[in-house]
């Protein structure tokens, strides 16, 4: 299949526009000099419509479009109170016309009691979205069964609320992870490969950091109808281990309800999982704590290139890539894409999530 037939399958499915796409595409000119790689970066962190953007907003313009189209008022969506998705969705509601509400946790035993909006939460503040704040033992909502529990039976008190009222309510899970959602990083896929052709590049290898679960299965859909060669290499900042809340298995169902949804026949799922390759090695002590790589990674992208990535996820994310290189893993003279997801807000956040990233390497 080409892209273009991509293109017409995807078209077929409700869509609020609300990021600016293509998103950039560019070589890191001084990073790969130094390595001898051909580093790439998409641009997902600048989708827009704000500043501080990131690879949500395409999930949220198929999850809002189907919203608009059941009548939706309200969204309400979860995850830890710096999360990135949710203030993307925050602002992809106000652009859409619904209202946005958030119910987020934090883990008082390491990050302390909330006493000031810093970086997301701030901006969620400034946009005047409802939040709801729960207290935790853990670095996420998902670390106990009894904490997930809590944080689910509350929105879904606040939804039975809203909907007495004559509302209509649509719940989104952490991340973003909503069905709908799903087939939009096939699009991210799309322009990407056609971005590097147009640059005369061939991609051996697209990075990422893996989290909820929402970029990978979109990248996979769209390589398995493109039949393109390229490779992926997810950098996790939570456990994939079977069993887990998220895992591989997740990932395969996530593809084939995207195949299934435009149409395409379903290949066996040993197909599926041989493009999921997840590196565990750079979570680090915990979710949301900086780790000594991602610091560095952080640090050296923003004095080689001057692009800025984040504590929580894409820091540790490239960390991860940079050590595949220094140790082989990616070949001399290979082109690599990472896929900058976004997370800047968090280089704005308290220090036991920022790390000493102003003062590393000094």
């Amino acid at each position: 299949m080409d892209s273009a037939e991509l293109d017409r399958l995807i078209a077929k499915l409700p869509r609020k526009r609300i990021g600016f796409y293509p998103t950039p595409f560019h070589r890191l000119d001084n990073l790969s000099a130094t390595y001898g790689v051909d580093f790439f970066l998409k641009r997902e962190d600048m989708a827009g419509p704000g500043a501080a953007s990131g690879s949500k907003t395409r999930l949220a313009e198929f999850i809002l479009g189907q919203a608009l189209a059941d009548g939706v008022t309200h969204v309400i969506t979860q995850g830890v109170y710096l999360t990135n998705s949710g203030m993307q969705f925050a602002v992809a509601c106000r652009v859409a016309g619904l209202t946005p509400i958030l119910f987020l946790t934090r883990d008082e035993s390491r990050h302390g009691e909330l006493t000031e909006y810093r970086g997301n939460l701030l901006l969620n503040k400034i946009m005047d979205v409802e939040v709801h704040t729960t207290p935790t033992q853990g670095g996420a909502y998902w670390d106990t069964p009894g904490e997930q529990q809590r944080v689910l039976d509350a929105m879904n008190a606040r939804k039975q609320e809203l909907e007495a009222l004559g509302h209509k309510v649509i719940v989104v899970p952490t991340g973003g992870a909503h069905p709908h959602g799903f087939v939009a990083h096939a699009l991210t896929f799309k322009e990407m490969i056609e971005q590097a052709e147009e640059s005369g590049v061939r991609l051996d290898y697209v990075y990422h950091t893996a989290g909820t679960g929402t970029a990978l299965p979109g990248l996979v859909a769209a390589k398995l109808m493109t039949g393109s060669s390229v490779r992926f290499r997810s950098i996790a900042i939570c456990a994939y281990r079977k069993g887990d809340w998220i895992n591989e298995d997740v990932i395969v169902d996530r593809v084939k309800h995207i195949l299934h949804t435009l149409g395409v026949p379903l290949p066996a799922d040993d197909v599926i999982r041989a493009e999921v390759d997840v590196d565990q090695r750079f979570i680090g002590e915990d979710y949301a704590v900086p780790s000594p790589e991602g610091v560095a990674a952080i640090k050296e992208l923003a004095v080689s290139d001057g692009v800025f990535m984040g504590p929580v996820y894409t820091g540790k994310g490239f960390a991860g890539l940079l050590e595949h290189v220094r140790t082989g893993k990616v070949e001399p003279g290979s082109k690599v894409a990472f896929l900058h997801t976004g997370d800047l807000g968090n280089l704005f956040e308290i220090s036991q999530v920022v790390g000493p990233v102003a003062s590393a390497g000094q």
